[in-house]
């Protein structure tokens, strides 16, 4: 399956990793690149069990780095976007112009 990145997934995550390399230990880095790491696997093997944000949405969202950043994506037939990163601690606004985008 093909995994795409929106203009807002990509600069969400160096926002973070920028954040993260300031304020994480490499320990933490590790696993947050290595939660990354898995969950794009199992979206190329459609292994796609992870929430949506509600029961109309097709908007869905998995937590990597110790439930310390959410991934929101949308499945698509041939494809997965990946639509933003944001932290726990995040703006929701950044969360509720995504959902509006795709409504």
């Amino acid at each position: 399956m093909k995994i795409i990145f929106s203009k807002d997934a990509l600069k969400s995550l160096q926002e973070i990793t920028d954040f993260l390399n300031y304020r994480w230990s490499e320990k933490e880095l590790k696993s947050f690149r290595k939660d990354l790491q898995k969950f794009k696997q199992s979206l190329n093997d459609k292994i796609i069990s992870y929430t949506t944000i509600d029961s109309d949405s097709k908007l869905r969202f998995a937590f990597l780095g110790k439930k310390q950043v959410k991934v929101y994506f949308d499945i698509q037939t041939d494809s997965v976007e990946i639509l933003l990163f944001l932290p726990s601690k995040g703006n929701p606004e950044n969360l509720k112009k995504l959902i509006d985008k795709k409504i």
